[in-house]
């Protein structure tokens, strides 16, 4: 969980990073909350990236940080819902196909039970012989010692010990490529 205090703010989008990525005037780089495009270099990222300018580009947002995840990224980025002329380009980006929902955070995120996000629709994992180091899937304590392309989950939380060490840079997330 966060801690301060979360910002209503409005700003124009001076650029947009990628498909769930955009840096406002002030010098704010925003992450869309529970936004998950492909990274520029993977299939559908250029189109995903074209989408939300055209929604964002030069316009005036509102950005409502999430208020249980305030400090929490770890690239510094103010995670929020941005209302892009009025416009919730979150909920156009998944609506659109653009981007999935990252429902590795629906449970963190003050919007999760949002239904633009999509997070209700995803049952919760399976119970059984999940590690506690990864909350969000069901993924088995070693032996045997997995790795990412034994797995179908990508960019999912991570909790220490992380006994696969799916999380090499150690950021919290695992299996982030690929």
């Amino acid at each position: 969980m966060g801690s301060g205090y979360a910002r209503c703010i409005e700003r124009n989008v001076t650029r947009v990073v990628d498909g769930d990525t955009v840096d406002v005037s002030g010098g704010l780089r925003i992450r869309l909350v529970l936004v998950n495009a492909p990274e520029l270099s993977e299939a559908g990222g250029p189109e995903a990236k074209t989408y939300l300018e055209s929604k964002c580009l030069n316009a005036s947002a509102l950005i409502d940080e999430d208020d249980f995840q305030v400090g929490d990224d770890p690239y510094g980025r103010v995670l929020a819902v941005v209302y892009c002329a009025g416009t919730n380009a979150n909920a156009a980006m998944i609506s659109a196909g653009r981007a999935e929902t990252y429902y590795s955070f629906c449970r963190d995120s003050e919007f999760g039970n949002e239904a633009w996000t999509g997070c209700s629709s995803r049952p919760p994992p399976p119970p059984g012989n999940c590690d506690a180091a990864y909350p969000d899937v069901c993924i088995p304590s070693p032996p045997p010692d997995l790795d990412c392309a034994d797995i179908p989950y990508r960019k999912f939380r991570v909790l220490p010990p992380d006994p696969h060490r799916f999380d090499g840079d150690m950021d919290g997330i695992g299996c982030e490529s690929g």
